[in-house]
């Protein structure tokens, strides 16, 4: 009877050992699930202050009291007690101890928060504080300016891969010489005689392919680069500078701005002009300071006659329109397939201009014995093509020609 009794008695003791072991058992569970929910709370408040940082970064503002404030608003007062929030402008090594890929990156903004959390069931082990750190990292781009078409001098946008945007199939022993810029075509390019230079740190690259058994220099030629098609015309109405000829004209402005030539005018200075008639312009345009916007949606020019006539001058240096020597108004692709805006230069017409054409749906041709010796333009066509003795000589430089401004960009990198 007594063996039974301490049996009993040992059973007694065994349970409470169960009971006590389960109950520490839940609450080390308790607080590691609250150490849990604070370092997702932590990770959440480090994000979100690492994208305020940003923004107030890209503002010109303190972006430290930024990031600050947003992982107080979310818990994390920074009180160096029970949390600390250090903001890094560039980063440096995160709460692994190392660096990552954007250590000393002045554009990434990187936000650590370190937490502790006070146990409730853990100090029964000797466990009186849990510890986390995490951290966010944030890109804060600048809005930048870019050159159209990633600097490419010669630019033709009929995604066809037949009829190709690039063409001088139709030339003979006469050459195209590129400095600065390279050739992009949003189809094929096809130059089967002749020679086509272009620099060597330059690159003729088509969406189609290319046919450039017309020998020449060019040490980079990349057909078949399909990520680098552009939807016509959606992607380019997005590049379009904004039409001033709009709205009602008083004093020989349009509302929206831009000038109203006068009849008959050639010669345009200090200003952006409007021309909704092509043709009126005869064959022969000089610019000092000055952009044309061309709103005419169909014309057949030809730009004849021994160098008096043609492009000449230098685009708008300041404004809006900085660096555009002309612009032609968007078509659908319909109507540029059909050239309704037709350019052709013949005999001697000559293209000596400084700033791009940008002349999205036109068709252009060089004919003849035209040629193109010194421009400074960055050419822009729906189609580009070279027939008879046709030479062109294009020295390409960014900063005398348009560029487009890019947004700034704010986004979660880690």
């Amino acid at each position: 009877m007594n063996n039974k009794l301490g049996q009993r008695g040992q059973a007694l003791i065994l349970i409470v050992l169960g009971i006590v072991g389960l109950v520490a058992l839940t609450g080390l569970a308790i607080d590691a699930g609250y150490s849990f929910s604070d370092r997702r709370n932590a990770q959440n408040a480090a994000d979100t202050a690492a994208l305020a940082a940003a923004l107030a970064k890209i503002n010109s503002q303190n972006f430290t009291s930024a990031a600050q404030d947003r992982a107080a608003s979310n818990g994390y007062n920074n009180d160096g007690v029970m949390n600390t929030v250090t903001v890094n402008n560039p980063p440096v090594a995160g709460c692994n101890g190392t660096n990552g890929p954007y250590a000393g990156n002045d554009e990434y903004i990187q936000v650590i928060i370190r937490s502790t959390v006070n146990t409730f069931f853990a100090p029964i082990v000797g466990v009186d504080q849990l510890h986390n750190c995490v951290d966010a990292i944030a890109r804060a781009k600048p809005i930048t300016v870019e050159a159209l078409f990633f600097g490419n001098a010669v630019v033709g946008l009929n995604p066809s891969t037949s009829n190709c945007a690039v063409d001088t199939g139709n030339s003979n022993s006469k050459s195209w010489t590129l400095t600065g810029g390279g050739i992009f075509s949003n189809g094929c390019v096809n130059h089967p005689n002749g020679s086509l230079n272009v620099p060597d740190d330059q690159c003729i690259t088509a969406v189609g392919t290319v046919n450039h058994a017309g020998g020449g220099d060019h040490a980079c030629v990349r057909p078949n680069q399909t990520t680098s098609a552009y939807a016509y015309p959606a992607d380019i109405a997005a590049m379009m500078p904004l039409n001033p000829c709009t709205g009602a004209i008083t004093a020989g402005r349009y509302a929206g701005g831009g000038k109203v030539p006068t009849a008959g005018q050639t010669t345009f200075t200090n200003d952006v002009f409007c021309i909704s008639d092509f043709s009126t312009l005869d064959a022969h345009i000089v610019l000092t300071n000055a952009t044309l916007y061309v709103t005419d949606t169909s014309f057949d020019v030809k730009f004849n006659g021994s160098g008096d006539k043609g492009f000449f001058g230098t685009a708008s240096t300041s404004g809006t329109y900085k660096g555009y020597y002309m612009i032609i108004a968007l078509l659908s692709k319909a109507e540029a397939d059909s050239c309704n805006q037709n350019v052709e230069f013949r005999g001697n017409g000559n293209l000596l201009t400084v700033g791009t054409i940008l002349a999205p749906s036109t068709c252009w041709d060089y004919r003849g014995n035209s040629e193109g010796l010194s421009t400074h333009s960055q050419m822009i066509f729906y189609n580009f093509t070279s027939n008879g003795n046709a030479d062109l000589d294009i020295a390409y430089s960014a900063d005398e020609n348009a560029s487009i401004p890019l947004p700034p960009v704010i986004e979660l990198a880690k």
